[in-house]
């Protein structure tokens, strides 16, 4: 995805708009060189995660598709 990276300044809370992880990142960077030009870049990086299936309810999924199989298997 294209638009899963917000980075949030340190300082000030600032946020940047969603975007790649390279344009957010030099958005931040050019933020802390206009508000904040004596300070290391820093912050937070925020990602967003999509509607695919990723994380424990796709595993969820796939367990629940395990038993079926094993149960169709027995029949």
């Amino acid at each position: 995805m294209a638009d899963s990276y917000r980075y949030r300044c340190g300082e000030c809370g600032h946020r940047t708009a969603w975007g790649s992880e390279s344009r957010g990142a030099a958005a931040i960077e050019a933020h802390y060189d206009r508000r904040h030009p004596e300070i290391v870049p820093g912050g937070v990086v925020e990602f967003r995660r999509g509607s695919s299936c990723g994380g424990s309810g796709c595993l969820v999924v796939l367990a629940v598709l395990v038993v079926l199989l094993v149960l169709a298997s027995w029949s």
